[in-house]
């Protein structure tokens, strides 16, 4: 019998290991060396099949649960199959139509539209769809309007130079005369036209001190306004579809569900890491914008408008140890960014199980990501 190479060795095993995941994936079981010998079509023998799942398991790729059982992918074996992927799978042109008509409505509000996407993740991906929205502290204000719904209650519409709008309620505790309101609104226009939501929060309440009618409650709805800016100005994350891992057999033990609750209640374990993907792929961006040339420029600039979105960014994977907070490191996270007037500001993906169909959910994240980038461009440029 002829001895194989070394390249030849390496090869069998990156089709051994590709097995065991893809049939881990569909059953969600270990797979036995006799599972491979039957259908993998491999054609290698038993005896073969045993060396090379012993070499992949001494190399930390894949592990066996107990003595008798069959092995399962090991985060390292999964890091491996993904890195090894020549191109994302692509979607189904039902997929795409899908995705597409969803965000036909063209929605307004910034807060539908991310709300929107995170569950069009989830149920596409059978997974939890998460969004993370763009910090507002940095854009710039543009207009505000204060509209009585009530006798106590005032709808202040907000909206910013790159056109996002954003709407919320104020409950005051005595009426507010319209004309009040509207000398309000102008003079806060007047003066933070222009400036960054930031500003207008730290200085709005200083900004109508001067006012004399209704003093006490003039002030009290400037402080609400600016906690308000306050709480939208962070961010936010979106979390759709918690219910589709819950059920999964892979967090059927009770450390693994308190950790999938913790991550799901307390949203900080997620917004960290998302953060610091936005900071990443900022510095990223702004490197590149270094080194760009005039002819890269004019290229880039040369496909029609109605031609496929493109591609922002890279899609991010995550896999179990490689999330460094311990709540996630049962959990693959899959990701991409996403960009508002030519500036990264928010991160969008799915969290799910380390047995998923990584070709199929990398490509997901991909192209909603990409139709996210479009529409928030054709929001700027109305």
């Amino acid at each position: 019998m002829r001895a194989l190479n070394q390249e030849e060795i390496e090869e069998r095993k990156k089709k051994v290991l590709q097995y065991v995941i893809h049939e881990h994936i569909r059953t969600g079981k270990p797979v036995g060396s006799h599972s491979i010998s039957n259908t993998s079509r491999l054609g290698l023998s038993s005896a073969s099949i045993r060396h090379t799942l012993f070499e992949l398991e001494k190399s930390g790729m894949i592990a066996q649960p107990h003595a008798s059982a069959g092995r399962i992918p090991t985060d390292k074996g999964y890091r491996l199959y993904v890195d090894s992927l020549v191109e994302m799978q692509r979607l189904a042109v039902q997929e795409q139509v899908r995705i597409q008509t969803e965000y036909e409505a063209r929605i307004k509000e910034v807060e539908d539209f991310m709300s929107q996407t995170s569950r069009m993740l989830s149920t596409l991906s059978h997974y939890t769809g998460f969004v993370m929205t763009p910090k507002w502290e940095k854009n710039i204000f543009s207009c505000l309007e204060l509209v009585p719904i009530t006798n106590k209650r005032i709808l202040c519409a907000m909206i910013t130079e790159s056109g996002l709008a954003k709407h919320f309620t104020i409950n005051t505790q005595i009426e507010i005369p319209k004309e009040h309101l509207r000398k309000i609104a102008r003079i806060i226009n007047q003066n933070f036209q222009g400036s960054t939501l930031e500003n207008v929060k730290l200085k709005l309440v200083e900004c109508l001190e001067n006012l004399q009618e209704e003093t006490k409650e003039i002030f009290s709805l400037a402080r609400e306004i600016g906690e308000e800016i306050k709480k939208f100005s962070s961010g936010e994350i979106y979390l759709e579809g918690a219910s589709n891992i819950l059920s999964l057999p892979d967090f059927s033990g009770a450390a693994d569900l308190q950790n999938l609750l913790k991550v799901i209640e307390e949203k900080q374990i997620l917004t960290n890491i998302l953060e610091h993907e936005i900071l990443e792929d900022q510095k990223s961006q702004n490197s590149k914008e270094q080194i760009k040339t005039k002819n890269l420029n004019d290229r880039l600039r040369t496909k029609s408008e109605h031609s496929e979105p493109k591609k922002i960014g890279r899609v991010h994977v995550r896999i179990g140890s490689e999330n460094l907070n311990k709540a996630l490191q049962n959990l693959s996270v899959i990701s991409s960014t996403y960009q508002l007037a030519d500036k990264t500001v928010g991160v969008l993906g799915i969290l799910g199980p380390k047995r998923m169909e990584y070709p199929k959910m990398i490509s997901l994240v991909d192209y909603v990501s990409q139709m996210v980038n479009k529409m928030l461009k054709e929001l700027e440029e109305r």
